[in-house]
């Protein structure tokens, strides 16, 4: 996963592990279509956002049946509720700053698509926002009358969320496998993971391979250098089984390494 300098591209992981460069060959900011052995595969796109669509709506079920005056409770699903919708704000600025300018570019006949886009990633972030702002007054009060206004901010972020997604999938990712890298697409991966706690980064992880196939769990896996994956299947399963049970007080269907 990039550091964001051309060239090398680096994976740091929650305690000591780092994984060494390694050498990529970016393609020129003037290319048109992208050559087939550096064509990207636009399902990861579908595997992030499958996070944002099962635990957006999850999260605000359980905050509006979470007990006021809990906040050990009320604790819990604010830290659930910043990793996740960190880490929607940073993907889409990612989107708008590094693959957005590149499509204007590549796939002129395809310009609309990514305004149309554009507009879209401005209408989540006022959602994302009024949700935010909600979480962090709840996370202080704990009371039921916040819990309440923040479960509909969560659904309103939601409904929003989804339509733009829908909307990419059809329309935006054919567009990214013929005109963006597979290394410019992880310089938006790496971006996003450099603004998830280190401490969390397992925990993303697992939501992330959570609804996912077997087979796109391989190849997701496939990417991650051996230490990762080591660290995953150590450390990762355990750690996320214990954090969805603490979270949805049901657990959750334990990804396989």
């Amino acid at each position: 996963m990039a550091d964001g300098r051309a060239g090398t591209a680096r994976l740091r992981l929650p305690g000591t592990i780092t994984v060494p460069p390694q050498k990529w060959t970016p393609m020129p900011a003037t290319a048109g279509q992208v050559t087939a052995d550096k064509r990207l595969d636009p399902q990861e796109m579908v595997v992030l956002h499958r996070v944002f669509r099962r635990e957006i709506p999850l999260l605000a079920d359980l905050v509006e049946t979470a007990a006021p005056g809990d906040r050990r409770r009320t604790a819990v699903l604010a830290d659930h509720l910043d990793l996740l919708l960190g880490a929607l704000g940073e993907h889409h600025e990612g989107e708008d700053d590094l693959l957005w300018p590149k499509l204007r570019e590549r796939a002129v006949p395809g310009t609309d698509v990514v305004v149309r886009m554009a507009h879209q990633h401005a209408a989540v972030a006022d959602a994302l926002a009024a949700a935010t702002e909600l979480s962090h007054d709840w996370r202080a009060r704990a009371d039921r009358d916040t819990a309440l206004r923040l479960a509909e901010a969560l659904r309103a972020l939601d409904r929003c969320a989804a339509a733009h997604m829908d909307d990419e999938e059809e329309h935006l990712l054919p567009l990214m496998a013929d005109h963006i890298t597979a290394r410019e697409w992880s310089e938006v991966g790496e971006r996003g993971r450099r603004s998830v706690p280190k401490a969390r980064l397992l925990v993303f992880l697992g939501a992330i391979l959570e609804d996912a196939t077997a087979r796109e769990r391989q190849l997701f896996l496939a990417q991650m250098p051996a230490p990762a994956r080591l660290l995953w299947r150590t450390l990762g399963i355990r750690l996320y089984r214990r954090t969805t049970t603490r979270v949805r007080r049901t657990g959750a269907e334990t990804p396989r390494g």
